[in-house]
């Protein structure tokens, strides 16, 4: 960044790093490490960014008010129903949970907790790095374990490899069933509609012109393409 501006970096080392840098943050971002919150925004204020600036800030208000009382009644009703950790969380830990056949774990230290992980290739002859995590300081040279608070793919493989309860000694559940609503499912074909403000950075550049996606050549398609079904240049 300092070759390319030296002085924005000046500008920005002016700042606390706890304004600006997610390693300085003390925790508080909580995974949100790219733009996305922004777009959440962006959609927020779809209906009122023409407005004066005091009824955009009372319609943020207000938006976000209702906001906390909505993630309230759902938090409150996910404890209420035994639910020891939220439906986000519980995603993102069956996501690293499929990567855990690839990892080979080492105990350095049992009473610390100490292991070394070591990432093959699906058929275990190859080595793509290794990673030191420690269960007891919720640390892993990853750095996710760290910055986004919940247990990386190699903390879950360190898990993996402590003593667990036998499945025979599991409590009973008595909870209730979960049955998902198929009307709110998402089609499976075509792409959804976009419903975001649009601004100059999604304008398309009209004196482009459109080539093909085949033999990209101006002027047709992919599906008028001349050279469609031909093996020519194969």
């Amino acid at each position: 960044m300092r070759t390319e501006n030296p002085a924005m970096c000046d500008w920005a080392n002016r700042m606390e790093y706890e304004r600006w840098t997610q390693h300085k943050d003390g925790g508080r971002r909580y995974g949100h490490m790219t733009t996305n919150i922004f777009e959440c925004v962006n959609s927020v204020l779809k209906g009122t960014r023409n407005l004066p600036v005091m009824s955009l800030v009372k319609s943020t208000y207000l938006r976000l008010a209702e906001l906390f009382v909505v993630r309230g009644h759902t938090a409150e009703a996910q404890l209420g129903s035994g639910q020891r950790f939220s439906q986000a969380l519980v995603k993102a830990i069956e996501r690293n949970l499929k990567d855990l056949r690839c990892f080979t774990v080492t105990v350095f230290d049992r009473h610390h907790l100490d292991y070394t992980v070591a990432k093959t290739t699906l058929t275990g002859k190859f080595s793509l790095g290794s990673y030191r995590v420690s269960l007891r300081d919720r640390t892993c040279d990853c750095g996710y374990f760290q910055a986004l608070h919940y247990p990386c793919c190699h903390a879950l493989a360190c898990c993996a490899q402590s003593p667990c309860i036998p499945e025979g000694l599991w409590p009973p559940y008595d909870g209730p069933t979960v049955i998902p609503d198929p009307g709110m499912r998402r089609a499976r074909e075509g792409r959804p509609r976009s419903t975001r403000i649009r601004n100059n950075m999604d304008e398309a550049d009209t004196g482009r012109p459109k080539r093909c996606g085949l033999c990209r050549q101006p002027g047709h398609t992919r599906r008028g393409c001349p050279q469609r079904g031909s093996t020519s240049g194969i």
